[in-house]
Protein backbone atom coordinates (compact mmCIF):
# COMPACT_ATOMS: atom_id res chain seq x y z
CA UNK A 1 0.00 0.00 0.00
CA UNK A 2 1.58 3.29 -1.06
CA UNK A 3 1.24 6.65 0.66
CA UNK A 4 -1.40 7.95 -1.76
CA UNK A 5 -3.65 5.00 -1.01
CA UNK A 6 -3.21 5.57 2.74
CA UNK A 7 -4.10 9.24 2.35
CA UNK A 8 -7.16 8.30 0.31
CA UNK A 9 -8.38 5.83 2.91
CA UNK A 10 -7.72 8.34 5.68
CA UNK A 11 -9.79 11.00 3.90
CA UNK A 12 -12.64 8.58 3.22
CA UNK A 13 -12.60 7.41 6.83
CA UNK A 14 -12.68 10.99 8.08
CA UNK A 15 -15.64 11.88 5.85
CA UNK A 16 -17.47 8.71 6.94
CA UNK A 17 -16.89 9.51 10.62
CA UNK A 18 -18.18 13.07 10.19
CA UNK A 19 -21.21 11.80 8.28
CA UNK A 20 -22.04 9.22 10.96
CA UNK A 21 -21.61 11.81 13.72
CA UNK A 22 -23.97 14.21 11.91
CA UNK A 23 -26.52 11.40 11.50
CA UNK A 24 -26.33 10.53 15.18
CA UNK A 25 -26.82 14.16 16.24
CA UNK A 26 -29.82 14.39 13.91
CA UNK A 27 -31.31 11.17 15.25
CA UNK A 28 -30.87 12.31 18.85
CA UNK A 29 -32.51 15.67 18.01
CA UNK A 30 -35.62 13.82 16.78
CA UNK A 31 -35.76 11.94 20.08
CA UNK A 32 -39.00 9.95 20.25
CA UNK A 33 -38.83 8.65 16.69
CA UNK A 34 -35.09 8.93 16.25
CA UNK A 35 -34.42 6.18 18.79
CA UNK A 36 -35.80 3.63 16.30
CA UNK A 37 -33.31 4.77 13.68
CA UNK A 38 -30.54 4.73 16.27
CA UNK A 39 -31.32 1.10 17.14
CA UNK A 40 -31.34 0.21 13.43
CA UNK A 41 -27.96 1.91 12.93
CA UNK A 42 -26.50 0.02 15.88
CA UNK A 43 -27.77 -3.25 14.41
CA UNK A 44 -26.31 -2.58 10.97
CA UNK A 45 -23.05 -1.37 12.50
CA UNK A 46 -22.67 -4.48 14.63
CA UNK A 47 -23.29 -6.71 11.60
CA UNK A 48 -20.73 -4.74 9.60
CA UNK A 49 -18.15 -5.21 12.35
CA UNK A 50 -18.94 -8.94 12.44
CA UNK A 51 -18.44 -9.29 8.67
CA UNK A 52 -15.14 -7.41 8.74
CA UNK A 53 -13.82 -9.47 11.67
CA UNK A 54 -14.78 -12.73 9.94
CA UNK A 55 -13.12 -11.65 6.70
CA UNK A 56 -9.90 -10.67 8.44
CA UNK A 57 -9.78 -13.99 10.32
CA UNK A 58 -10.52 -16.18 7.28
CA UNK A 59 -7.43 -18.00 6.03
CA UNK A 60 -9.42 -19.60 3.21
CA UNK A 61 -10.40 -16.23 1.72
CA UNK A 62 -6.77 -15.09 1.89
CA UNK A 63 -5.65 -18.24 0.06
CA UNK A 64 -8.16 -17.85 -2.77
CA UNK A 65 -7.56 -14.12 -3.19
CA UNK A 66 -3.81 -14.75 -3.58
CA UNK A 67 -3.70 -18.03 -5.52
CA UNK A 68 -6.77 -18.28 -7.76
CA UNK A 69 -6.59 -16.59 -11.14
CA UNK A 70 -9.26 -14.04 -11.92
Amino acid sequence: MDSYEKIGYLCLGLVAAIYIAAMLFGVIAAFPYGIIILIALLGVGSLLVKVIKERLASKEDDYYSKNVEK
